[in-house]
């Protein structure tokens, strides 16, 4: 197992609880298989008694029951998920299968299977016949309407990821984890100096991706502790999230002393790439800002014609951009303590995640005075959050092109449009810019 699988099953131990109480349900079955007295009531009364064919017989009819029902509930998510991924972004998915209240009542039905599979198993090889009380059974019983009571508390808890606030809001919560996580793990306590160039050297050997994938992460901390180790300086030229092939180009090592690098210094290099067969929004947190923009683009589109889901999309960008103003813009450049350059990862600034989140929906709305007004706000967050003056010449720009699309496409009343100046007026304010102009469209607006 991979270092980043094992950290992902850290991470979200869920077939680890899945597999324990799987093993639990196998004992306490054969445990209680073995029990064939009862010589006082307890809190669930006296057991049932039976011989060991009747018992094997009650726990398969209880196996089969709960097998059904599970099926059926499992082929009613289906549908649920793949309406989803029609109506919103196919890359919701995994989304969705993360964080399903379904997968907390699998673990009960594993339980209760492990359970009566045991005592199933441990009943056919006692050599008795007679009629007997039989714990076992009352036991099944028991996990068996457990598992079901929490089944239909999930099923109740589905319905609620048919209202769009609740699928976005798992997306902006995937996306924080991610950005947390990237924050903490990954640029945390390094030294990083965005401004550092590592211009290419004469004799720089080719970097080489380990396999093909996604380029889900790469570990800069191991990185820069290996290109030290080894003299060597690395750059890698693809931004997380970018596909590659195996023995692709990815980037550039040079060692210091001008020499050849050792083939085994490329391979130990190249392993700091984590390659994922599939983008995941837990890890990268651009990928989430790219399902917000699926779910505008698709609630703009002719089918749905859904502006204000668009509009509820575009707000969760804008916490999404505020929080990724906080991580380092620009590439990831560690340094040495004299100043130069070490390792070196292209990442994408401010700026370009700003137009990752409003080219999608200005080109579909259309003049659209919900999205109009909702990327205003997001240009004045990104302005706000912005470090270098780039980003906010970004922000500006928006501006002037989000008032530049309301006169063009003449989709706004003059009321609208009026309100609208108002908001740029007070984002510019915000800016340190002039006023702005007044309104001069056609009268033809409708």
């Amino acid at each position: 197992m991979s270092t980043r699988r094992l950290r992902q099953l850290l991470r979200r131990p869920y077939w680890m609880v899945l597999i324990g109480l799987l093993v639990a349900g196998v004992v306490a079955g054969a445990l209680l298989a073995r029990q064939q007295t009862d010589t006082a009531p307890n809190l669930f009364g006296m057991a049932w008694r039976g011989t060991t064919n009747d018992a094997r017989s009650i726990l398969a009819t209880l196996f089969g029951v709960q097998t059904t029902i599970l099926t059926v509930v499992l082929s009613l998510n289906a549908p649920l998920i793949q309406s989803a991924a029609n109506q919103y972004s196919p890359r919701l998915v995994p989304i969705y299968l993360q964080s399903a209240p379904l997968r907390r009542a699998i673990p009960l039905f594993a339980l209760s299977s492990g359970y009566i599979l045991s005592a199933v198993r441990e009943l056919g090889v006692l050599d008795d016949a007679s009629m007997r009380p039989r714990p076992v059974v009352s036991g099944a019983f028991i996990l068996v309407l457990v598992a079901l009571f929490f089944l239909v508390l999930c099923m109740i808890r589905t319905f609620r990821y048919m209202r769009v606030e609740h699928v976005l809001g798992l997306v902006q919560d995937s996306i924080a984890a991610a950005t947390e996580r990237l924050g903490r793990s990954c640029l945390a306590g390094l030294p990083l100096d965005s401004a550092t160039t590592l211009p290419v050297p004469a004799r720089a050997m080719v970097l080489r991706a380990p396999s093909s994938g996604y380029l889900a992460a790469v570990d800069l901390r191991r990185l820069a502790w290996c290109a030290r180790r080894w003299g060597v300086r690395v750059r890698v030229d693809l931004p997380v999230g970018d596909h590659m092939d195996r023995g692709e180009s990815v980037g550039w090592v040079a060692a210091d002393d001008g020499g050849r690098v050792d083939a085994r210094v490329l391979r130990g290099l190249a392993a700091a790439l984590e390659i994922s067969p599939a983008r995941e929004p837990g890890s990268d947190p651009v990928f989430g800002l790219r399902i917000l923009v699926d779910v505008a683009n698709r609630a703009l589109s002719s089918s749905s014609n859904d502006a204000y889901t668009a509009r509820q999309a575009l707000q969760q960008m804008r916490s999404v951009l505020r929080r990724l103003a906080a991580l380092p813009s620009g590439d990831w450049n560690v340094v040495d303590a004299d100043g130069r350059g070490r390792v070196s990862v292209m990442a994408l600034r401010l700026r370009d995640l700003l137009l990752l989140a409003v080219d999608g929906p200005l080109l579909h709305g259309m003049g659209n005075p919900d999205v109009l007004e909702e990327v205003l706000r997001i240009a004045l967050t990104v302005h706000q959050a912005a470090r270098t003056g780039e980003d906010r010449d970004a922000a500006q720009a928006l501006l002037e092109r989000v008032l530049a699309d309301a006169s063009a496409h003449g989709g706004l009343g003059r009321e609208r449009y009026q309100r609208l100046l108002i908001d740029a007026e007070r984002v510019r304010v915000s800016f340190g810019g002039g006023d702005v102009l007044p309104y001069d469209g056609p009268v033809g607006h409708a």
